[in-house]
């Protein structure tokens, strides 16, 4: 039977088995990802199991791993963003470790480092796309982050973070790029920015989007991203250039709407 079928147990119930796209053999791509090596990979395979596999009660999936999870990358980035940041005030540290821990960014960095092929779903979970949904995925990473703690303790799971979130660290600001060219255009008397897909490319399973920020009708960035959130703030990021260095008073633009018409926000 494949890992995609049920079977029954002894006693009639339904066992639910994972469907997997890979197995334990090659978690080895997880753990060079991370940085990590589990000492006992119980842990990694608790972290990447979601609840569809087990009956209601079972604590065998990465519930509580993700919890612990959760407040260990609270710790971590707080930690990291007082090193880096070390002239900031409490409500800045806070709004960026906002930017920096949430849904859509620790979804990015799960597919980056390819978890979600790893995750152990039911087959009804995996067929409605789980296994590349963002809430699964940041879940999954909290997880990860919770079996590292457990088994080796804050100082690897702090190294760890310092890997996954890396120049983002030093880079995040107070205030999110799209926040703040709205800001920039309302104090020069312009209208609000209009945000466009102009396309996604890649598979199904893992698009990258591609958008672009129009002001007074011209295109003055373009950004890329796993969400389309993520390719608009990065588009705002590159306006937010042009208007610093002083080229987005001069700039012409391209003021041809994408192919596959407006799709703003």
């Amino acid at each position: 039977m494949s890992s995609s079928e049920s079977s029954c147990g002894a006693d009639g119930a339904v066992k639910t088995e994972p469907l997997l796209q890979k197995g334990p053999e090659q978690y080895g791509e997880i753990e060079e990802a991370l940085g990590y090596t589990f000492s006992n990979r119980e842990w990694l395979e608790r972290a990447l199991t979601h609840r569809s596999l087990h009956p209601k009660g079972n604590k065998s999936d990465y519930e509580r791993l993700e919890f612990l999870g959760d407040a260990v990358l609270d710790l971590a980035i707080a930690h990291l963003l007082l090193e880096v940041h070390q002239e900031a005030r409490e409500g800045d540290l806070s709004k960026m470790r906002a930017a920096l821990v949430n849904t859509a960014s620790l979804a990015d960095i799960a597919r980056r480092i390819g978890l979600g092929p790893f995750i152990r779903l039911s087959r009804g979970e995996f067929a409605s796309g789980g296994s590349e949904r963002p809430s699964i995925l940041a879940d999954v990473l909290e997880a990860v982050m919770g079996a590292i703690y457990r088994e080796s303790g804050y100082n690897p799971a702090l190294s760890v973070a310092l890997k996954l979130f890396g120049d983002h660290i030093r880079d995040v600001t107070p205030r999110d790029p799209k926040t703040e060219l709205q800001e920039v255009l309302h104090a020069k008397g312009k209208e609000a920015p209009q945000y466009l897909l102009e396309c996604v490319e890649g598979p199904e399973h893992a698009p990258t989007f591609i958008s672009v920020v129009l002001v007074d009708q011209k295109i003055l960035g373009r950004g890329r991203g796993a969400t389309k959130k993520a390719s608009q703030q990065e588009a705002a990021s590159e306006a937010l250039t042009h208007y610093r260095s002083g080229s987005a008073e001069t700039k012409s633009g391209d003021t041809t709407a994408p192919a596959s018409g407006p799709k703003g926000t």
